[in-house]
């Protein structure tokens, strides 16, 4: 197994740290996949589509760096603490997923150690590197969701996730307001509830503001999203951190 994550322009002393946990639709592992399998690591399950597209060109406006998790959230979820009942997965619409069915206790501890601590110790790195230098910076960790859950369809654009840092969400969520997106707050998941884990730790650590953005996936059905979104969550980005 390679290095358990991406990262671009390390160790900055930029007033952001942005992260991706759910960067690739990625196995480290050769393995023989089902044709559900294929289908299921490629879909929402498996990644967030658009999300590390959208961080790394954002972060190229910032001059700044980001992080991003190497492996598919169904191999081991870099937003969930250990513990979780989702950490891995066994079974998605129900399909059991072969490389999970057999993962006992010491083989996600193994995997935990290969993956998810390495992880968040160099998100932790690049935080504690600029605290180290005077720089006391806002978190942030995109995201995409899923148009449609459930059968339920999600009819907004922008979700803006926080537990405590109220002030900057809204400053967070005016600039895409002004672009005509619509944004809810703490939806499609709630960061009041535990589900914005992975910069929720690393904000409350070193009590640091700290934000997570949802994008719905629909947005990158125009393949010119990305160029017409990374100005705007860069404002977003600037706005939170005044």
């Amino acid at each position: 197994m390679t290095t358990a994550f991406v990262s671009i322009r390390r160790r900055l002393l930029s007033p952001y740290v942005l992260t991706c946990e759910h960067a690739y639709p990625r196995l480290p592992e050769q393995l023989t996949l089902s044709t559900d399998e294929r289908r299921i690591l490629r879909s929402h399950w498996g990644w967030d589509p658009g999300a590390w597209q959208l961080t790394r060109a954002t972060a190229k406006l910032l001059k700044t760096g980001a992080t991003a998790g190497r492996w598919s959230r169904l191999w081991l979820d870099l937003n969930r603490e250990a513990g979780d009942a989702t950490l891995v997965r066994r079974e998605v619409e129900g399909c059991a997923l072969s490389w999970n069915r057999g993962a006992d206790t010491a083989t996600i501890s193994k995997r935990f150690e290969a993956v998810h601590l390495p992880y968040h110790a160099e998100v932790d790195g690049e935080i504690a590197h600029r605290i180290l230098h005077g720089v006391r910076p806002l978190l942030l960790a995109v995201h995409s969701f899923t148009p449609v859950l459930n059968e339920r369809p999600r009819k907004f654009d922008i979700g803006v996730l926080y537990d405590e840092c109220l002030g900057e969400a809204r400053r967070f969520a005016r600039p895409f307001r002004d672009a005509g997106l619509r944004v809810r707050y703490n939806e499609p998941y709630s960061g009041k509830r535990g589900l914005m884990y992975s910069i929720d730790r690393h904000g409350k650590h070193y009590g640091l503001p700290n934000l997570e953005l949802e994008l719905n996936q629909a947005l990158f059905d125009d393949p010119r999203a990305t160029a017409k979104l990374a100005p705007i969550v860069a404002r977003a980005i600037r706005a939170a951190a005044r």
